[in-house]
């Protein structure tokens, strides 16, 4: 389990964010990422039996590097300052609807989805949905999953109509455009879904939560509640 220890170490990577320093504390780092690596194995281990696709994978596979990459960023700095990992079917790397963990003294949380699909799987994706809109709302609408994962559809900052003309829509308008399609397409609610329509979800973790024993069960429990989700989105690959 993680302890008390591993939110100071993060704090503490945020403050002195170098590489002398880790060198210097290399020990304890090893420590904490050997505790959230164990938290993984026993999340995973729990979690091939709820969801197969994760059968071929290890612990490994899902826990994301300390180090940033930093070519193509303004911050320099060497290190994050979270312990993340990513259980999906290909790894931490995999644009499949997988399992997420993320621990950060200012704010943890577990959630899922497909984290980084390719443009062309978003609008697979986005194709998917609105040709299964029902579908999907079963899932998302269910009291327990709403009231844990929260509002999963929902207008932002762009305008509809602007959206509405953008070629991505267009071509996938194009493909839907067929007598069984036409009405779905005339409901403003159905474009609203298209359009802001998510397919990663998330849920916070309170710190009392991340330090507590039954941690691993808590996320199984949490992840439980996505199985349907990833299920739903994975189709749309």
């Amino acid at each position: 389990m993680l302890s008390p220890i591993t939110l100071k170490f993060l704090e503490a990577v945020k403050i002195h964010n170098h590489t002398s320093r880790m060198h210097a504390n290399k020990e304890l780092y090893l420590q904490e990422k050997n505790r959230f690596l164990a938290l993984i194995e026993e999340v995973l281990a729990q979690m091939k039996d709820i969801d197969p696709r994760l059968e071929e994978i290890q612990a490994k596979d899902c826990m994301y590097r300390f180090n940033k990459d930093i070519r193509f960023s303004k911050d320099k700095s060497p290190y994050k300052t979270r312990f993340g990992a990513f259980m999906s079917m290909g790894g931490r790397k995999s644009p499949l609807p997988g399992y997420y963990i993320h621990i950060d003294p200012e704010g943890s949380l577990l959630g899922g989805g497909s984290r980084c699909p390719d443009p062309q799987q978003k609008e697979n994706i986005k194709l998917h949905i609105l040709r299964n809109r029902e579908e999907r709302c079963d899932i998302v609408e269910k009291a327990g999953f709403r009231r844990y994962f929260g509002e999963v559809d929902g207008k932002d900052t762009v305008d509809l109509a602007r959206r509405l003309k953008s070629k991505s829509s267009k071509a996938i308008f194009e493909q839907l455009w067929t007598t069984k399609t036409q009405n779905i397409l005339k409901n403003p609610k159905a474009l609203e879904m298209f359009l802001y329509c998510r397919w990663v979800v998330d849920h916070p973790l309170t710190e009392e939560e991340v330090l507590s024993p039954d941690l691993a069960d808590i996320l199984v429990k949490g992840f439980k509640k996505l199985k349907l989700f990833n299920d739903f989105i994975f189709r749309g690959f």
